[in-house]
């Protein structure tokens, strides 16, 4: 089988008449990971709300498009992206009181994971109420739920914030942990993180960074938007873009990110 890429092709892109992004193309095979650098205001944190699909912005190029493999996923709605194997962390993911860590994964899950129908042991049914119970043919409700304690016993996530309301009075650590549970549960083919380094203390970072290290090699082939070398001294990028006014100005390797730390952004603008 080819291998699937995710292809951001000459991504021209604005909101309200005004562009951000001119021209900008990154291509991410399974299981790399690139980095997105810039400063504020660059255009990082609009290429990924673009790729998900968010409608607040346009794409302004004929040329502009977004694939995994051969999938075009241009025009889609962001939910069709999520089901066809994309995932975006949120650099302020939202609080939602009512709807808990676990009946948020459990629905997402059978969304994307639903090839039959199960009763919760692993057997076919055709009931239709057991069916609205639990429909995804891979694995039993209760080895999801086990499954999904395990990952956030991984992450040092206290169980009990499972049962709460989405970010609901989470620090902001737990909510960029929560992040990653999501990413980690939910296998996606590839996964967007904005700024999911900020506001972290070294401990919370090193163990959201170990998450990032945990979908790499299961094949998950991720972005992280950041502005700081120091996420990255935990993941070492495969490759590294740097976007200065909406423009992929640089791509290059890991020495890159370091560049930037010792010089920023000016000695590249310069040349």
């Amino acid at each position: 089988m080819p291998t699937q890429i995710l292809s951001l092709n000459h991504i021209s892109a604005g909101v309200a008449g005004k562009n951000i992004l001119r021209n900008v193309t990154i291509r991410v095979a399974p299981g790399e990971v690139h980095a997105v650098m810039g400063p504020n205001g660059s255009g990082k944190s609009t290429l990924a709300s673009v790729t998900m699909g968010s409608p607040v912005y346009a794409l302004s190029a004929d040329r502009s498009g977004i694939s995994i493999g051969k999938a075009e996923l241009t025009g889609l709605p962001a939910e069709e992206r999520a089901r066809r194997g994309l995932f975006l962390a949120f650099q302020s993911p939202a609080a939602v009181p009512g709807v808990s860590v676990m009946q948020l994964l459990r629905a997402a899950y059978q969304e994307l994971h639903s090839t039959g129908m199960t009763d919760g042991t692993g057997n076919g049914v055709q009931n239709p109420v057991l069916s609205r119970r639990w429909k995804a043919a891979d694995t039993s409700l209760v080895e999801f739920s086990e499954a999904v304690r395990d990952q956030a016993r991984a992450l040092d996530i206290d169980e009990a914030l499972l049962n709460r309301g989405i970010n609901d009075g989470f620090s902001g650590g737990e909510r960029k942990k929560m992040e990653i549970l999501q990413a980690l549960v939910l296998k996606p083919k590839f996964a967007i993180f904005d700024e999911i380094d900020t506001g972290l203390d070294v401990d919370a970072l090193r163990i959201v960074a170990a998450g990032i290290r945990t979908l790499r090699r299961r094949g998950t082939g991720c972005i992280i938007i950041t502005h700081y070398l120091r996420i990255l001294r935990y993941i070492r990028p495969d490759r590294v873009h740097v976007i200065v006014g909406g423009r992929l100005i640089r791509s290059g390797g890991w020495q890159l990110a370091r560049q930037i730390e010792k010089r920023g952004y000016a000695d590249l603008t310069d040349r």
